[in-house]
């Protein structure tokens, strides 16, 4: 009898196919492919199930796909698990061969796989098919197999992020910014990503998840902000939270360091709370790594992992890599950047890339005594409209990690020009430009 494929993938993805290059394609329409947007189902529906033949992990919003494919293969050793990767990462491959996953499969893999095997349940004929098991993304009581309805227009990845979010959605793009060890000027790179978005169009949350000692929130000059156990115990506190005049919305954490454990415990329910609300997040964290740093690093978009110019920078962030590695937290989503780079510094992002086996790794050059100046009078703003060298790597990382921005719009941080766009950006919608008073006669 013929046998079937389990396919974990997210809801997005079903809708869109043609981003895992599977163009035209109606997923759930395929009666020799059960799919499972929810790990949990699947994990549960898996197990010690016949009649699946193997197991393709694509995407997942819960946690990372790595994860959910160990999982399933812990579950079901004898059965092929497979696992799309987008990018050939050192890591992730290393991770995949550790858990014992058969293959880790390119893009272009994985479609000829899906031809395959699209072809060969054809070969077998639909009579010999049995009938489609329900799976997670179909609604109850649905036993006819779904019709394939016209292939959706491909997105536009700029506008990905502003599209209406539902109130179940939880699609905001979450970016964590992280350090092997303090110092590394963690909170300043987020401060200023978080900026750079709220500027560039895309409503932006600068959350302080450095539960004990964050001070993000004085960076940007935020008088008196919500702190996240305010809105853990009070969730309509949330609709007050909006960033203004080109700044973000700023969450700080708890005023009282002895309440940080308590939050921490917390910390997937604070981030399901806010991700429905924004089209970025930007996570600031400590120097320590604690509970709270796996469950947003497993939920994050991207990880920005900063690197400075210290030799105890460079063996810290082997620390924290060979933790992620032990508790199995993905690594593909980790972007490095070498902080503070200048003319004269120790470290160039070459030597670093070295160190870290041939990995690609960001340049953000040293902003001088502006950063420290500007920032500690809570005026970020005045940073980026005067051109500083910091806050255009900063930018130029941001436009390459998140879709929703435009990588041909003017830069916000070139002098001059920059200023003016900016005050552009910052000005409210309707005012009308001020006209230049005439000269005293």
């Amino acid at each position: 009898m013929p046998t079937k494929v389990a396919l974990c993938i997210d809801p997005a993805s079903v809708r869109h196919p043609e981003a895992i290059g599977l163009d035209g394609e109606c997923l759930e329409a395929q009666p020799w492919l059960e799919v499972y947007t929810e790990a949990a189902s699947a994990r549960a529906s898996l197990k010690g199930r016949t009649g699946i033949d193997e197991v393709w992990v694509v995407s997942c919003d819960e946690v990372a796909p790595i994860n959910l494919a160990a999982s399933i293969k812990a579950d079901g050793p004898d059965r092929p698990v497979c696992m799309l990767v987008a990018k050939d990462s050192g890591s992730l491959c290393s991770r995949v061969r550790a858990a014992g996953i058969e293959e880790a499969l390119s893009p272009t893999d994985f479609a000829r796989r899906y031809d395959r095997r699209k072809r060969a349940a054809r070969s077998w004929g639909s009579a010999s098919l049995p009938a489609v098991a329900p799976s997670t993304s179909q609604e109850d009581g649905a036993g006819e197999t779904p019709v394939c309805p016209a292939p959706a227009p491909k997105p536009d990845p700029r506008t990905v992020l502003k599209e209406p979010k539902g109130p179940a959605e939880k699609n905001a793009f979450l970016i964590s910014v992280v350090s092997g060890s303090g110092g590394s000027g963690k909170s300043t790179v987020a401060a200023l990503c978080a900026c750079l978005a709220q500027v560039h169009g895309l409503e932006t949350l600068l959350l302080d998840f450095d539960l004990q000692f964050g001070d993000a929130a004085s960076l940007l000059g935020a008088r008196e902000p919500f702190t996240v156990d305010d809105v853990l115990e009070n969730p309509s506190r949330l609709d007050a939270l909006k960033g203004d005049s080109g700044r973000p919305a700023v969450l700080a954490p708890p005023l009282h360091i002895e309440d940080a454990e308590a939050v921490a415990e917390q910390s997937g329910a604070v981030i399901d709370l806010l991700s429905s609300r924004f089209d970025v997040i930007v996570a600031n964290t400590g120097a320590a790594w604690a509970d709270q740093h796996a469950v947003l690093l497993e939920r994050s978009s991207k990880t920005i992992f900063l690197i400075d110019q210290r030799p105890t920078s460079l063996r810290a962030c082997r620390h924290a890599l060979d933790l992620c590695a032990r508790l199995g937290i993905a690594t593909g989503p980790f972007v490095f950047a070498l902080n503070r780079c200048s003319k004269n510094a120790p470290f160039t992002p070459l030597d670093v890339s070295c160190v870290f086996g041939g990995t690609a790794v960001a340049e953000l050059k040293d902003g001088g005594f502006d950063v420290e100046s500007l920032l500690g009078a809570g005026e970020p703003l005045d940073l980026i409209g005067e051109g500083n060298p910091l806050c255009a790597s900063v930018e130029s990382l941001l436009i390459d990690l998140v879709p929703g921005i435009d990588a041909h719009a003017a830069s916000l941080c070139e002098p001059d020009k920059g200023k003016s766009l900016l005050f552009r950006a910052m000005r409210p919608k309707g005012a009308k430009k001020r006209r230049r008073a005439e000269p005293c006669r």
